[in-house]
């Protein structure tokens, strides 16, 4: 479906996250956004590792923001305006398919901050340092002889076939072949020895801010934490306790929370638990956005996707006429009501999109209120 005709290079109104990192683009909602990055600004600049709950309806941007930060260059960009070391930010989703939680977040980990990645950062701290005080910041933070001899491993893999088995035991190889050429006892199966592991990352590259000032977990949809069985849960936040407590300096864990039907945030210790809930001390409420800040959240995305020399193709009566029958506001459905009317218009050969269109159609708008 061409968008041309309206003017745009493309429907701005996405109802699935893009592809491309230049498409994720920040539109609106300033409050959030400023929140966030203070936020973020305090995390650089100091050491204290701290959790921050995102809470918000569905479809409320927490997602969203997960993304911008993790995939953009704009978490780059304030570590640049506050004179800092650069920051690593990943996004990883609350594991729940699978009956070994603890290892299926290991796993959604190094899917988004890859093994390779890891033993390059280590490479760089061992060029600067020395192997042996790199060896010495290993023994210091892994807390456990295991997880020690597995980073000396890593930072000695120089041959593709001793990483290649370095990698399968962390993804869960406990062969006696993988075992006896990596001369480790047993595998990385208990999880307060995962919480080391992960800890013994981000501890050593983040160490005195020098290398990365900072590490940022997003864990996104953590409501759904009550889907699985009640021994899976404890399980889950004790070791994300253990996480914690063994990285008390320059990580950051922004749980992104979907607030359900009569709940209130003083409910969240039922799915945090006590350990956690008592380290997060801060929330940022994603709130519904006012009519105005709608309308400033539409015509940004419209903006960004505008061809040359053309202009919005609603004007600003009909946009506020739109998100007056919509109900309450959230960004999602925002992208839902717009994209809809946008794809109605080009079916009926429209080129410019008024109240009076809208009210021809108003029926295929799911979220229409009269």
């Amino acid at each position: 479906m061409s968008f041309e005709k309206l003017g745009l290079n493309g429907n701005p109104f996405r109802l699935t996250p893009p592809l491309n990192p230049k498409d994720i683009i920040w539109a609106g909602m300033k409050d959030i956004k400023n929140k966030l990055e203070k936020r973020i600004k305090i995390s650089l600049k100091t050491q204290p590792s701290r959790i921050v709950i995102n809470w918000g309806t569905y479809g409320s941007g927490k997602t969203h923001a997960a993304l911008y930060f993790s995939k953009t260059n704009r978490l780059q960009e304030l570590t640049t305006e506050n004179n800092i070391s650069i920051a690593k930010s990943v996004k990883v989703t609350l594991p729940r398919a699978s009956s070994n939680i603890v290892q299926e977040f290991l796993r959604s980990f190094l899917g988004q901050y890859s093994l390779e990645e890891i033993y390059n950062d280590f490479l760089k701290i061992k060029e600067d340092l020395g192997e042996e005080e790199l060896i010495k910041m290993i023994d210091t933070f892994s807390n456990d002889t295991i997880i020690a001899e597995v980073f000396k491993n890593l930072i000695e893999a120089e041959e593709d076939e001793h990483f290649l088995k370095l990698k399968n035991y962390i993804y869960g190889d406990t062969t006696k072949g993988t075992l006896n050429y990596l001369e480790l006892p047993y595998g990385l199966t208990n999880d307060e020895q995962i919480a080391n592991f992960l800890a013994t990352i981000i501890n050593c590259i983040t160490f005195e801010k020098k290398y990365f000032s900072s590490f940022f977990i997003w864990l996104d949809e953590f409501e759904d934490i009550d889907t699985i069985n009640k021994n899976l849960q404890d399980r889950f936040t004790t070791f994300m306790r253990q996480f914690i407590d063994k990285t008390p300096s320059n990580l950051t864990l922004f749980i992104n929370f979907t607030q359900k039907a009569f709940m209130d945030i003083e409910d969240l210790s039922m799915y945090l638990g006590e350990a956690l809930t008592s380290r997060a001390k801060v929330q940022i409420d994603f709130t519904h956005p006012s009519i105005e800040e709608a309308k400033e959240y539409v015509r940004e995305l419209f903006d960004f996707n505008i061809k040359e020399n053309s202009e919005i193709p609603i004007d600003d009566d009909t946009l506020e006429y739109i998100l007056s029958h919509i109900g309450n506001l959230t960004a999602r459905k925002i992208n839902e009501s717009f994209s809809i009317i946008l794809e109605m218009a080009l079916l009926e050969d429209k080129d410019t999109i008024n109240q009076e269109f809208i009210d021809e159609i108003k029926l295929e708008i799911i979220s229409w209120e009269e």
